[in-house]
């Protein structure tokens, strides 16, 4: 069992917290901007990427953790959130979420609305993907500027985590094109992308049930020595409907040598069998399965990473197959949305 003093993030999440309880009536009685400061000062020697913000007014303010958007971070900003005691009347919440009202942001003498941004959208490998113009004229020399600008409102308007985890690649239109562009007024889009996430490209949210929808697919790539490979891919469909939520952020991943047709059986019965006990309460699905060179390797997206290493590793306790195991933190799931193509 991962423990604190064994597990580096679980000990500096540990000692983040013990430092707030100690301060905590303290920290209560400072006013907005000291208190922000406060919070930093104890979370930036354990957790130098990650910043501390408050909304609301002390006493009973709101803590928010936030990666600013970087989503290699993500991972500490969850396990922080999710390891926070009780501190009531403080609530403790992770990324920064999304903005109520139109708003507007001035920087460097030039200002922007949410209103002057239009965005029009696509899919892009189970993403979105965006194309950005102004519907007011931008001076030359703060076109950059106000791109700029316009990603740090996207970010307000959609979230930190959707928009570093639902959002593909963004694009802008040319400042001659802007005239005409008919994009959604940036104020009004929160409602447009849910709606395209979860009817347009299935994101819905809610676990399969029953049997899984697959689909068989192949592909080669080229190996060190030039030679081609043959890669067989086994897609789950119906797992895509679970595509960007939050707590199914990490992909288990179980290697296993199929060179005969007993050790293909072996590996098939492992598969099912850890598929059951993943989605029994919906701590996991299968995403897909891929055989290239001998190697069969099945992939899963799971909530506690730490139980579904468990659950894979006591069914290997009857097993001759050798199984090696990967966990990593793919809130997109990259590895499953290269087989969307």
């Amino acid at each position: 069992m991962t423990t604190p003093d064994s597990d580096p993030r679980a000990a500096a999440c540990a000692g983040f917290w013990q430092a707030v309880s100690a301060e905590i009536d303290n920290l209560r009685t400072l006013p907005a901007h000291d208190l922000v400061q406060a919070l930093n000062a104890l979370l930036q020697p354990l957790f130098p990427r990650l910043a501390a913000e408050v909304a609301g007014d002390p006493p009973a303010f709101k803590l928010v953790l936030t990666a600013h958007g970087s989503m290699d971070d993500f991972g500490d900003v969850m396990a922080l959130a999710q390891s926070s005691p009780a501190l009531a009347p403080i609530e403790v919440e992770a990324f920064r979420q999304r903005a109520n009202d139109s708003f507007a942001i001035r920087m460097d003498g030039f200002e922007l609305a949410s209103a002057d941004i239009l965005v029009k959208h696509e899919p892009y490998d189970g993403l979105v993907a965006l194309e950005i113009g102004f519907a007011k004229p931008i001076p030359m020399d703060m076109q950059d500027h106000a791109r700029h600008m316009s990603l740090i409102m996207l970010d307000h308007i959609l979230g930190e985590y959707d928009t570093a985890v639902k959002v593909g690649p963004v694009d802008y239109v040319d400042a001659g094109d802007s005239e005409g562009f008919d994009g959604v007024p940036l104020d009004g889009f929160a409602p447009v992308f849910d709606a395209f996430w979860r009817d347009d490209l299935g994101h819905t949210g809610v676990f399969p049930m029953g049997e899984h929808a697959w689909s068989g697919l192949s592909a080669t790539r080229e190996a060190a020595d030039g030679s081609e490979v043959e890669v067989v891919v086994m897609r789950n469909d119906s797992a895509t409907a679970l595509l960007g939520r939050a707590d199914l952020g990490h992909r288990l991943s179980a290697a296993m040598p199929v060179e005969s047709g007993e050790e293909l059986e072996e590996a098939r019965l492992y598969e099912d069998r850890l598929t059951a006990l993943l989605q029994k309460h919906e701590e996991g699905c299968c995403t897909h399965v891929v055989l290239e060179e001998g190697v069969r390797t099945v992939h899963f997206q799971v909530a506690d990473e730490a139980a579904a290493i468990t659950h894979a590793q006591s069914l290997q306790e009857d097993m001759d197959l050798p199984v090696t195991l990967d966990l990593v933190f793919d809130p997109t799931w990259r590895s499953y949305r290269i087989w969307l193509r």
